[in-house]
């Protein structure tokens, strides 16, 4: 007896389907795989950028807040704060008790003081850092606002004149301490004054712009 044999015919359309099912979702994995791997190494990529940015670093000696001994704590020198801070105090001490006081001064502009070997401790609160670089501050040496400079440094030498503001004081010093005043005076309008070239610093508060004439 002769076996028939049956001719292979087209598969049916289940299958068929099935097949394209399957592999649409194949697709779909591979593709998401491919785009996660994509974000997270441009993430990676960010983020390592992103750090590699360098942090400016004081190397000068500095300090913060609080009651420091001289001569262990901090030495003895010339400070300044770099930029003003609302509701400033500090204060050169001859005994470690707070009423014990050299010299001391409030303000919300940057500062200098120099704190001598003599000195038991200084106080600092809300100034911000405190700093031996004493390095310019102002952009301009011929016009400046509200602070303590150095003349030569920050400003030079020279006849200013204020832009006038209510409740103005300015004041010329023969070392960085806003004890040591050479003059000053206090005023509500235009003020002109002439800054020696020996002058140590220039102290300003509430007295607008003042530019060298």
């Amino acid at each position: 007896m002769s076996i028939l044999k049956r001719k292979a015919g087209p598969f049916p359309l289940w299958f068929v389907i099935i097949v394209v099912f399957f592999g649409l979702i194949a697709c779909g994995e591979t593709g998401g795989t491919a785009s996660t791997n994509s974000d997270s190494s441009s993430s990676s990529s960010s983020s390592t950028s992103s750090s590699s940015t360098p942090v400016p670093i004081d190397n000068h000696p500095h300090f913060g807040d609080g009651m420091f001994q001289v001569g262990k704590d901090i030495q003895a020198g010339t400070y300044r704060t770099r930029v003003g801070s609302t509701g400033c105090y500090y204060a050169r001490l001859r005994g470690f008790d707070t009423q014990e006081i050299i010299s001391n001064d409030n303000t919300d502009a940057p500062a200098v003081i120099t704190i001598a070997a003599t000195d038991k401790a200084f106080e600092s609160k809300n100034c911000g850092t405190w700093t031996k670089d004493l390095s310019a501050i102002t952009s301009s040496k011929t016009s400046f606002s509200d602070g303590i400079f150095i003349v030569g440094t920050d400003i030079k030498a020279g006849t200013y004149k204020s832009s006038g503001s209510s409740g103005c004081y300015y004041a010329r010093l023969n070392a960085f301490d806003t004890q040591a005043i050479i003059s000053n005076d206090n005023t509500d309008s235009v003020a002109i004054i002439t800054i020696a070239a020996d002058d140590k610093a220039f102290e300003s508060r509430n007295c607008g712009t003042w530019t060298k004439q």
